[in-house]
């Protein structure tokens, strides 16, 4: 008996040092192992590596997967960050041509005149929309040319319409002349647009671009075609109309079969497609 608990004490004290001690030839009472727990459910071949961690090759494996994934993770969060910030301009555009209207309202229905800075439409407008962040598209860069930007030239995406058809036709040569220079006092009046749903007050700029107003009659072809982003967010440009909707055009939708910037038929409807 004092042979058997000598045993039996033997034993435990293996297990609790995680080692095995045979019973110096003699079966033991419960053939006692020295094995863990894990032991038991690991497979012999895990159970023989020991346990050091993982290998390198093993970690190569995981870093692999991983980057793997990422890479194919990328492109689809590229593409809704783009999606995002498109709907974002919107919204912008939507305040802007909000903010149009409200002016019109209590300026004898016109909108601002045509103006240099820091005299223009985004300081005119400034009160109904508060932020400078309406006037700017969140997918636009403005590189170096932010740094110099303040209150009397900020940071803008967008150009206003400068109805220059209208205006052209309209006014005598001689006023026409005072309306180019920045000096004719009215502006275009909201109730003179025949098709508000399907005439454009605001459009994306090209990055860069010091104008602020869209002339027809500007620079070698226009700025319609020369001053404006056609396609900003991938396949168009946003773009908000006389009645305050908002919508994605896509790349020269605008300017083809119709000019949506223009009132007068001889400007709306060109003779073919832009090349």
């Amino acid at each position: 008996m004092k042979k058997l608990k000598q045993n039996v004490f033997a034993a435990v004290m293996s297990i609790m040092n995680n080692k095995i001690t045979p019973n110096k030839g003699r079966p033991g009472p419960v053939g006692v192992r020295s094995m863990k727990t894990t032991d038991r459910i690991l497979p012999p071949a895990v159970r023989q590596r020991g346990r050091g961690g993982f290998t390198l090759i093993e970690l190569l494996v995981v870093m692999g997967i991983i980057a793997l994934l990422a890479a194919m993770l990328m492109p689809s969060l590229a593409r809704a960050k783009a999606k995002a910030n498109q709907i974002k301009c919107l919204n912008n555009l939507r305040q802007l041509g909000l903010s149009l209207t409200m002016y019109a309202s209590d300026h004898n229905d016109e909108y601002p005149p045509r103006r240099m800075q820091p005299d223009a439409w985004p300081q005119k407008l400034k009160p109904y929309f508060r932020d400078w962040l309406i006037i700017r598209c969140p997918s636009d860069r403005f590189g170096v040319v932010g740094f110099f930007a303040d209150d009397s030239n900020p940071k803008r995406s967008f150009l206003i319409n400068g109805f220059n058809d209208f205006f052209q036709d309209s006014l005598s040569k001689k006023e026409y002349a005072l309306h180019k220079r920045w000096q004719w006092p009215h502006g275009m009046r909201e109730s003179q647009i025949p098709r508000p749903s399907e005439t454009i007050t605001f459009g994306e700029k090209l990055t860069g671009s010091p104008h602020v107003h869209m002339d027809v009659d500007q620079g070698n072809r226009g700025n319609d075609f020369e001053e404006i982003e056609h396609a900003r967010h991938g396949r168009g440009s946003n773009f908000v109309f006389a009645d305050c909707s908002v919508r994605l055009l896509t790349k020269n939708q605008e300017l083809y079969p119709e000019n949506l910037w223009c009132i007068i038929d001889t400007f709306r409807y060109p003779p073919g497609p832009p090349k």
